[in-house]
C-alpha cells in the first residue's frame, strides 16, 4: 500500500452559529479528506491545548505554537493513518491516550473509504477563526469562512442559553489590537453595562463581523460563504465549493445536501444545537419567529449596516447559478 502525498489541509471556520458543522460535514462526507471535528474546543475528543476558546495565533508565529497541529494536519497522509494504527495495535486500549492512534482507529472504523482515500486533513472548527491565518501560513490551509445574519448567530446563543463569549476575545491584545479599534465606544459601553446581555452579544458579533472585513482585505482567496445563501440554494453553493476545493461532487455528496436541507421534521423554531436536517429556506430566517420585535429592532438598529457590508463578502447565490 503506498502512501500518497497530503494536499493542503481544509479549515471551515466563522463567526459562532454560522453554519459550519453543516458545511464541515458536507465536505468532510468527501472521500478525498480526512474529518477532524472542533479540534481547538476543549469538549472535542481530540482537543488541543488553548489557553482560550477562540484562541489568535499571530499568522507570523512557528508552526509549534499550539502544540499538536502538525499532527492533526499529518493525518491527512496514508501513511501516517496506518502507522498510527499499527501503534494502536501494539498499545492496546491505550491507544485512546494517544491523539495520532485515536484519530485513525476511530476513521477506520466510522467510514473506511475515507480511512483509505483521504489525502487532505479538513479543520472544521469555529474557534479557529482567530488562527485561520496563521493554519494557512505555516500548513497552506485552504480557508472557508462562513458568515451569518447578527440575529441568526444571537437568536441561537438565547434559545442554547450560552454565555456571551466577549470577554475572551477581549482579553486577546491580538484581536483588540488588531480588529477592535472601530468598535471602542461599543467596547466602554459594555464594560460600563456589562449585565446588558444582548448588548454583549451585539458586541460579540461585531467583533467576528470586523475581522471578517479586515482578513477579507488581506486573504481574497480565501472563500466567503453565508449561511443564509447557502441555505437558500444548498446544491449550488456547496457544488461550486467542492470545485473550489478541489473536491470531487458525486451523486452520492448531492443526495446527502438535499436530504439535509429539505426535511420537514424540523420545525425551524424549536432550535437544536447541531441540527444536520432542516427546511434549509425556513431555517435561514428562523430567527424572526424566535425573537420578539423589538430584540430584533435592536439588532438590526445596532448591526443591520455591518451585516450589509460582511454579507457582501460572500459568494452570492446568483453567482453561483450563473456558473454552475
Amino acid at each position: 500500500m503506498s502512501a500518497r502525498r497530503a494536499a493542503p489541509p481544509i479549515v471551515v471556520t466563522g463567526c459562532p452559529r454560522s453554519g459550519t458543522t453543516w458545511v464541515g460535514s458536507t465536505v468532510g462526507a468527501a472521500s478525498e479528506v480526512f474529518y477532524l471535528y472542533e479540534p481547538f474546543n476543549d469538549e472535542a475528543p481530540h482537543p488541543l491545548r488553548v489557553s482560550e476558546r477562540y484562541q489568535y495565533v499571530d499568522p507570523t508565529a512557528p508552526a509549534d505554537a499550539i502544540a499538536d497541529v502538525a499532527t492533526l494536519v499529518d493525518m491527512g497522509r496514508l501513511g501516517s493513518r496506518v502507522r498510527a494504527t499499527a501503534r494502536a495495535a501494539r498499545l492496546g486500549t491505550g491507544f485512546r491516550s494517544e491523539l495520532p492512534s485515536h484519530l485513525a482507529v476511530h476513521e477506520a472504523v466510522r467510514a473506511p473509504g475515507r480511512y483509505v482515500g483521504a489525502r487532505r486533513t479538513l479543520v472544521k472548527d469555529p474557534l479557529a477563526f482567530f488562527a485561520a491565518e496563521w493554519l494557512e501560513a505555516q500548513y497552506g490551509a485552504r480557508v472557508v469562512m462562513m458568515v451569518r445574519h447578527p440575529a441568526g448567530m444571537i437568536s441561537s446563543y438565547l434559545k442554547l442559553g450560552w454565555p456571551c463569549e466577549v470577554d475572551s476575545l477581549l482579553r486577546q491584545p491580538g484581536i483588540v489590537d488588531r480588529f477592535a479599534p472601530p468598535l471602542e465606544s461599543e467596547i466602554t459601553r459594555y464594560r460600563h453595562d456589562p449585565d446588558d446581555r444582548l448588548g454583549a452579544l451585539i458586541l460579540q458579533w461585531k467583533l467576528f463581523a470586523h475581522a471578517a472585513l479586515a482578513l477579507r482585505d488581506l486573504h481574497p482567496d480565501w472563500i466567503y460563504m453565508s449561511h443564509e445563501n447557502v441555505c437558500e440554494a444548498p446544491v449550488d453553493q456547496y457544488r461550486a465549493l467542492f470545485g473550489r476545493l478541489g473536491l470531487t461532487w458525486t451523486p452520492r455528496i448531492e443526495r446527502k445536501v438535499i436530504a439535509d436541507s429539505t426535511s420537514s421534521q424540523v420545525d425551524p423554531a424549536q432550535h437544536r444545537q447541531h441540527a444536520l436536517q432542516r427546511d434549509s429556506r425556513a431555517v435561514a430566517d428562523a430567527w424572526r419567529a424566535r425573537l420578539g420585535a423589538e430584540v430584533a429592532g435592536r439588532i438590526e438598529d445596532e448591526a443591520g449596516t455591518l451585516w450589509g457590508r460582511l454579507s457582501a463578502l460572500a459568494v452570492r447565490t446568483e453567482d453561483v447559478a450563473a456558473t454552475a
